[in-house]
């Protein structure tokens, strides 16, 4: 009865140690988080991986629009991060906890394939996701008295979709996201950014907050840098 009890006692314990998942919710861009054909990939997966592993968990992926970036909608989610190429804005920071930044990117304009642009933005048309950085850039021009044109679309496929077929001119988008469009798909990136700010992970679940940090701490001079580089070719 008692090596019974033991063994019973291993096996929950095996158990318990396997059922541990860190569960994260993916904004959807590339190269942060996608679908590559059948397969769920990106820089922000790959990295959580790698952490998780380290953490003794499981990676337990969910997909989340980039308008679910809202207290109120995370906030009932039970999630324990959010990812997806998240500029740390002092807005966000006000909201959201975020973990140790893990890149230094930036807001980039990419230009459709042939256009020239001498950085006057009322010569051509933008495309903005709604929610996302690039929304308050142009509201900001419009204030100054810009005369601006502009187009709201729900998603950086449908962005890309229209930059292809030039029914749009530019875009915003995250530097490093930048960088991997034109390389995919022949965009230029305008030479100056927006701003330059730090990517992290939006921390949820408070409890493994400390932990979190550690570990990836540990692996943004080597593994993290490894990982981008794959994707993005050398950045600065």
């Amino acid at each position: 009865m008692r090596k019974l009890i033991v063994i019973i006692v291993i096996l929950l314990t095996f158990l318990s140690t396997f059922s541990q998942f860190l569960k994260v919710g993916f904004l959807l861009g590339s190269p942060y988080a996608f679908w590559k054909g059948e397969k769920f990939g990106g820089i922000d997966c790959d990295i959580l991986k790698k952490v998780a592993s380290d953490m003794d968990y499981q990676l337990e992926i969910y997909i989340l629009p980039f308008t679910a970036l809202k207290p109120e909608i995370l906030n009932v989610l039970n999630l324990d991060i959010v990812a997806g190429g998240i500029h740390m804005t002092e807005e966000r920071k006000k909201t959201f906890s975020f973990s140790v930044p893990y890149i230094q990117s930036g807001l980039a304009i990419v230009l459709r394939s042939g256009l020239q642009w001498d950085g006057d933005a009322e010569k051509i048309t933008f495309a903005v996701k709604e929610s996302a950085t690039g929304q308050k850039v142009i509201q900001d021009w419009l204030k100054e008295g810009k005369k601006v044109k502009y187009k709201i679309f729900v998603s950086n496929e449908e962005i890309i979709a229209n930059l292809l077929t030039k029914k749009i001119d530019a875009a915003f988008f995250d530097y490093v996201n930048a960088l991997y469009l034109s390389r995919i798909y022949g965009f230029s990136v305008y030479k100056d950014l927006i701003y330059k700010i730090d990517i992290g992970y939006v921390i949820l679940n408070k409890s493994i907050e400390r932990e979190f940090n550690e570990k990836l701490r540990k692996i943004l001079d080597t593994y993290v840098k490894q990982v981008i580089t794959s994707y993005v070719g050398t950045w600065k």
